[in-house]
């Protein structure tokens, strides 16, 4: 497949290696997987110095070892594919914007898993390590686009408790951030979001 880019590449930097080290040389309960890919998400946002939303989409198309290019008619939501100069995202253009930032975020945590993923996730309850790998860029993307403290602060603080709202100031989906609200025990799950588990479905 031919993926030409937005942009040029240059060689991965320390950012990168920052961002694995976390990453302990073993496989990971959920738990686990989930506390570092929070970790991972607030070093970014603060490396990007980013302190309330939304998301600009440059704390991921910015960092030095990635490139990212939208490709109309691309067969899945998202790609991440490594080069010889560093990674290539490639998103499907015809997709909403909010969509294609959750993608992106997703993607990303595909990049930084990528020299672990053979050991990280074994199989557990039932999900097999695709599946586990999927589940946690999902929730990596949540906590990037929409961290736990952000979210917290404008249910409580800011009285924003709407939906509709709260995806529009986020700059994500209304099933999206419903998951993530769920997830944050400020909603009750709903079977949409138990069921979530690839970015398609945000």
């Amino acid at each position: 497949m031919n993926l030409a880019i937005d942009k040029p590449n240059t060689k991965t930097r320390g950012l990168l290696a920052h961002l694995r080290k976390v990453v302990p040389r073993r496989g990971l309960s959920p738990a686990e997987a989930k506390l570092i890919a929070e970790r991972q998400a607030a070093t970014l946002l603060r490396h990007a110095n980013i302190e309330k939303p939304a998301v600009d989409e440059s704390v991921i198309t910015d960092l030095p070892f990635l490139a990212v290019t939208h490709r109309p008619g691309f067969p899945t939501s998202g790609m991440a594919t490594q080069t010889d100069t560093g990674w290539v995202i490639v998103l499907r253009a015809e997709e909403t914007k909010a969509r294609q930032r959750f993608s992106l975020a997703h993607e990303l945590k595909h990049v930084l898993d990528d020299p672990f993923i053979e050991w990280l996730y074994p199989t557990k309850s039932g999900y097999s390590p695709e599946d586990r790998a999927e589940r946690i860029c999902d929730y990596f993307a949540a906590c990037l686009l929409m961290p736990r403290m952000w979210i917290k602060r404008d249910w409580a603080s800011g009285g924003i408790q709407d939906i509709a709202r709260l995806a529009r100031r986020y700059r994500v989906s209304q099933v999206a951030m419903a998951v993530r609200l769920a997830e944050l025990k400020l909603l009750p799950p709903t079977p949409r979001c138990a069921g979530t588990n690839r970015t398609g479905e945000r």
